[in-house]
């Protein structure tokens, strides 16, 4: 009878457990296409990391991909980017999680782009959601141009929470940030 009673709380405790980490992938998909103007939500991938690889929590068609948040770090982050991109944060997550701190990263993903290495599109829009919380997390649409610089753009490379600015001038990752939507 105790293994009777002991089997089925073991399983009631199962199902409950499956049914919870259902509903927080569904939450994580649902949160990470939060960061995507509406017309994008419909047919975007979204992903997350673990150990540095990629898993797919929804498949996409329209070329766009969502790294959901990790809720194990504190605050929101959700990045969106297009499929050209991917291989960019394919290899950041992996570098990231042998240990590398981002400069490291940086340097070594700068030379994979020159030594064309690594694939790196001459333009391309992210969208991000960064803060935190949910509630406090400020969209921002994200321009790549890289190697790009303030004087060539006629844009400052002054660091702005209201105006576009451009960030990491000069670089394989210069990018122009825009706050909101």
């Amino acid at each position: 009878m105790w293994r009777l009673l002991a089997f089925t709380i073991s399983f009631l405790l199962s199902v409950g457990l499956a049914q919870a980490s259902e509903v927080n992938v569904e939450q994580l998909i649902e949160e990470a296409l939060l960061a995507l103007p509406d017309d994008l939500r419909i047919d975007a991938a979204v992903i997350k990391f673990e150990n540095g690889k990629q898993i797919v929590l929804r498949e996409g068609t329209n070329g766009i991909i969502c790294r959901a948040d990790d809720p194990e770090v504190p605050g929101i982050a959700i990045w969106c980017y297009p499929k050209s991109h991917d291989a960019y944060a394919r290899r950041w997550y992996q570098l990231a999680a042998q240990g590398k701190d981002s400069e490291a990263v940086n340097l070594i993903i700068t030379e994979e782009i020159q030594s064309g290495d690594l694939e790196w599109p001459d333009v391309a829009v992210n969208y991000n959601l960064r803060g935190g919380s949910l509630d406090t997390a400020v969209p921002t649409t994200v321009v790549y141009i890289p190697f790009a610089t303030g004087d060539v753009l006629g844009i400052t490379e002054e660091r702005k929470f209201r105006t576009p600015w451009l960030m990491l001038a000069g670089t394989a990752f210069a990018h122009i940030m825009i706050p909101g939507h």
